[in-house]
């Protein structure tokens, strides 16, 4: 038979309700909407604080700082979870507590997933794979959704039996067919006291509790959050070079950018690189250049020479200057190798680069502070009485266009002040209007509990018979008053809950029919039928319960009896 619902019940579900929520928004994994990502742990690179088998559980962030233990997408490893210990070109540097070296891939702020938000240790062998992860967050659900299912399926079953049961037996006895059931109370000041008010509270409780939940998000949280913008730049800069020389061996008589330079008749050769920052953005920007060569030896030796003075620039462009005398170059070289008797003194040897030495400093934009270097070179091999323009630390595959025009694109972030946002089933919305819900939603809910408050108590004001029929219809059922009801055989209950307690435990309907001065609530079993009266008032207003004493099976005086006659009373 089905049970009637209590408050208590309604509260405890409804509290189970918003439980499984707040379980949903932080442990649902990111396949199934939720915001978890799952990482179980595997050598020894962050002990002691991590070991193998253990559960690590990661939450994104709108930001990461040094310091924190992150995951990030390798291309070769999967999610590596270290720490980051520094950033270096917008990127971050990361490592192991327990490595003594530094992670040679340098994750971007794309590259990582989330920031360590719960460690479990051990147990990560229990959910080794994503795809066991998601079968153990759907099982739950589908058993949460059983746990409610199936009970309310049995009674449901259990009701209609009982009522088969009772009615079948009522009307073979009196060859009457039951009415309906349906409660004698209406409208919606009865329905509170029944399912639907019981219901409507459990509703709005668990919205109030939802409401609760985001209000403790959100204003436990700041309104505002501080990102950081990455403002774009690209320095360029254009090689040139040329030596007058004597002879047809040049067009004009000029050596140029791109052609190897002879010695024999081109000598001295003048440099130039041109720098210059671009940026969509306003830039003021200082700093001091020059250009040095540095002579390069196959076995690691290096020597610098000084090609033109170094100079300090404003702006946004600098144009740098300096010479080259081949034949000194080609001396030096000889007087090291016969000082160091290598008999290395060939020029073949040795590789030639010019190095400009561009630092910059200012603003780039409102107020972002960049400080940025430039130093592209710019090789030559040197080989017998030739001086050959060479790729040098450059790929093979580069061409003399972008050896000779080189350029770096960077960023520089800036901070900026933004509206802080929540993050939950995929939802995104701002700190800001979660308040200004949670707000509105828990007034809204305190007016309707009120709202049902006053309906409540209007509906206790009633007839005592429409508060039992509005309560307990769905266990109600009208039947033709039967024979002998109320005498010998009959045990009176002192009110109706002791008699729904009876129709419970018996697995029974509550049977109902029109009394001598009001209404008969009974439950029967074999031996033995419990009866509640309700006496109607003929002045209207509430109805009063029949004060009756009890009557045991075996006591032969009946209820008449016990009642005073006229002439005792005179």
């Amino acid at each position: 038979m089905k049970r009637t619902w209590t408050w208590t019940g309604v509260a405890l579900g409804a509290v189970g309700l918003v439980v499984a929520g707040l379980f949903w928004l932080n442990f649902a994994p990111t396949r199934l909407g939720g915001d978890s990502i799952y990482v179980v742990t595997s050598g020894i690179s962050m002990e002691p604080r991590f070991h193998t088998g253990d559960l690590a559980i990661l939450r994104p962030a709108s930001s990461y700082e040094v310091g924190e233990i992150v995951g990030y997408r390798s291309p070769h490893l999967g999610i590596v979870l270290h720490r980051i210990i520094g950033e270096k070109g917008g990127d971050f540097l990361m490592k192991g507590d327990n490595n003594n070296f530094v992670d040679e891939y340098h994750p971007a702020p794309s590259d990582v997933v989330g920031r360590l938000w719960l460690h479990v240790s051990k147990v990560g062998h229990l959910i080794n794979s994503p795809r066991n992860r998601e079968t153990s967050v759907v099982v739950a659900a589908v058993a949460a959704a059983g746990i409610v299912a199936v009970p309310v399926e049995r009674e449901r079953r259990r009701r209609r039996k009982s009522a088969r049961r009772d009615g079948t037996a009522t009307s073979r006895a009196k060859g009457f067919r039951p009415p309906s059931h349906r409660p004698r109370g209406g409208g919606p000041v009865m329905a509170v006291i029944g399912l639907p008010g019981q219901v409507a509270a459990s509703i709005i409780c668990v919205v109030a509790l939802a409401a609760l939940v985001l209000g403790a998000f959100s204003f436990t949280r700041s309104t505002t959050a501080v990102t950081t913008e990455h403002l774009s730049y690209r320095q360029s800069g254009t090689w040139s070079y040329s030596a007058a020389a004597k002879g047809d061996v040049y067009a004009n008589g000029v050596a140029t950018t791109g052609q190897p330079i002879f010695l024999a008749v081109a000598p001295v050769v003048k440099v130039a690189f041109s720098y210059k920052f671009v940026s969509a953005l306003p830039a003021t920007l200082s700093g001091r250049a020059g250009l040095t060569a540095v002579l390069i030896s196959s076995d690691g030796w290096s020597h610098t020479l000084p090609v033109g003075a170094k100079t300090s620039f404003s702006g946004t462009q600098v144009h740098l200057t300096g010479t080259l005398n081949l034949p000194a170059i080609e001396r030096l070289l000889a007087s090291i190798a016969t000082q160091t008797g290598t008999g290395a003194g060939t020029v073949g040897s040795y590789t030639l680069a010019l190095e400009p030495a561009v630092h910059v400093s200012g603003l780039l934009g409102d107020s972002s502070l960049l400080r940025e270097s430039f130093n592209p070179s710019l090789s030559f091999t040197l080989q017998a009485n030739e001086a050959q323009l060479s790729s040098g630390q450059g790929s093979s595959t580069t061409t003399p266009a972008q050896l000779i025009q080189p350029s770096a694109a960077g960023f520089v972030g800036v901070p900026r002040t933004t509206s802080a946002n929540l993050s939950f089933i995929g939802l995104h919305p701002s700190v800001s209007a979660s308040r200004e819900v949670a707000a509105w939603v828990l007034l809204a809910c305190v007016l309707a509990l009120l709202g049902l408050g006053f309906l409540l108590r209007k509906a206790y004001g009633a007839a005592e018979t429409d508060r039992i029929g509005a309560r307990y219809g769905s266990i109600l059922v009208a039947v033709e008053r039967p024979e002998a009801l109320g005498e010998a055989g009959s045990v009176r209950v002192a009110n109706v809950e002791d008699l729904v307690k009876i129709a419970e435990n018996q697995g029974r309907m509550i049977l109902h029919c029109a009394g001598e001065s009001g209404r008969d609530y009974f439950v029967r079993d074999q031996a033995l039928t419990y009866l509640y009266s309700v006496r109607d008032q003929p002045s209207g207003g509430r109805t009063a319960r029949e004060a009756v004493p009890v009557v045991t099976p075996n006591t032969a005086t009946n209820h008449a009896d016990t009642e005073t006659s006229p002439e005792e009373q005179d």
